[in-house]
């Protein structure tokens, strides 16, 4: 049991980055290659939960806002 738990764990990945602007809104460079890598992750059975983008006063989520 322990071992299916990490394997699990082993396929899910949220992605992190800043942007060094202090804005943490997603660009639409941000979301594509976010698609791109789902689109691409998705057949070796990795999930994307999500991608947050760091900001100077906060930060933003991709899923949070629906974008993914």
């Amino acid at each position: 049991m322990f071992l299916h738990k990490i394997n699990i764990l082993a396929r899910m990945r949220s992605g992190l980055h800043n942007h060094p602007s202090g804005v943490p809104t997603p660009s639409r460079a941000d979301i594509e290659m976010t698609k791109t890598i789902i689109t691409t992750a998705q057949p070796l059975g990795i999930t994307v939960h999500d991608h947050i983008i760091i900001g100077k006063n906060g930060h933003a989520s991709m899923k949070g806002m629906a974008l993914i």
